[in-house]
């Protein structure tokens, strides 16, 4: 028995030794750049706590969205003050208590959430999530994203960074192996917008797949009509616009096949919100705004020349649907 009780005690503290490492190679990069200021996600919360009721539109979503949509072209276009929430694999549940967190300080008349069918399914990237969670002043906030946003698997990843890290730490392992292809270091940023100046090559065009459909995508339809509902009903108590965005894809891989159930699937669920604006900026005013592969970084993130376009768009969906 105590051999047993041995083993257990050294299991035990191997496992937390491991952690620590981990948690030290992983977060160290992190509070170096929130020491430095240079932190994406701690200066837009900065942002967003120090200048109280100083914005009318806010842009939830993904990466998607915060290289989409340019403040300063929407500043100018719909003559207010606008900033870019969008936050890496922002999660349905997590744009939800972003919401919250943002309602405490800020007073927008409008906004903008960007979404698709990996924001909704049951993979989540908790070290993205709870990067940007750290950075809510609310205690209340931050533990119900954790517990009633992911519930048991929230909790073991927020206290094991053997698991919040287990996708960067399967990366860098193929990294060994493979060579990984590097973006610029990601550094001209503007009221939360990431200028990419990236233009996708042939070469990755060739390799494009298929968009996101409902047989190569977990989508979790409850979680996403769960999360949709609060974000509404927060919206609608605060007298706030809501447009919901599809962002768009580059032309050639919306070619590789004719399967439209992501753009289906939220066609019709808007349907029954008469308030809502849904915008599907694949074809929305094609004749206008026409999107081609040079205006994307990768397959599926634009790059300047389509944050232009989509910035444009959303300028004339809100100045049509002004309140």
């Amino acid at each position: 028995m105590k051999k047993f009780l041995k083993h257990i005690s050294y299991g035990s503290i191997i496992f937390v030794l491991i952690n620590l490492i981990i948690a030290f190679k992983y977060e160290y990069p992190a509070y170096k750049a929130i020491k430095n200021k240079t932190h994406k996600n701690y200066l837009k919360w900065n942002s967003i706590h120090s200048n109280k009721n100083a914005y009318d539109l806010i842009v939830l979503g993904s990466s998607r969205s915060y290289t989409g949509f340019n403040p300063q072209l929407i500043d100018k276009g719909l003559n207010l003050n606008s900033f870019n929430m969008g936050t890496s694999a922002q999660d349905i549940a997590e744009s939800y208590y972003t919401l919250l967190e943002i309602l405490d300080y800020q007073n927008p008349k409008y906004v903008v959430l960007e979404t698709y069918l990996d924001l909704s399914d049951n993979t989540h990237d908790f070290y993205q999530i709870f990067s940007n969670s750290s950075f809510f002043n609310s205690t209340k906030n931050k533990y119900n994203l954790i517990t009633k946003g992911y519930g048991t698997k929230g909790i073991g990843n927020f206290l094991f960074p053997l698991m919040k890290f287990n996708n960067y730490i399967k990366q860098d392992l193929k990294s060994l192996i493979y060579e990984r292809n590097k973006k610029p270091p990601k550094k001209i940023w503007y009221k939360g917008f990431y200028r990419d100046t990236v233009i996708v090559s042939e070469k990755k065009i060739n390799e494009f797949k298929p968009i996101p459909n409902f047989n190569n995508k977990s989508f979790n339809e409850k979680r996403f009509e769960k999360y949709l509902t609060k974000i509404y009903e927060l919206t609608e108590s605060n007298n706030i616009q809501l447009f919901v965005i599809r962002s768009p894809y580059p032309p050639t891989r919306l070619k590789l096949d004719n399967n439209k159930d992501e753009e289906n699937y939220y066609k019709n669920y808007f349907k029954n919100y008469n308030d809502v604006g849904y915008y599907d900026l694949n074809n929305y005013k094609q004749d206008v705004f026409k999107y081609e592969d040079i205006d994307f970084s990768d397959f599926h993130h634009v790059n300047y020349k389509g944050a232009t376009k989509m910035s444009n768009q959303i300028i004339d969906i809100v100045s049509n649907n002004h309140q």
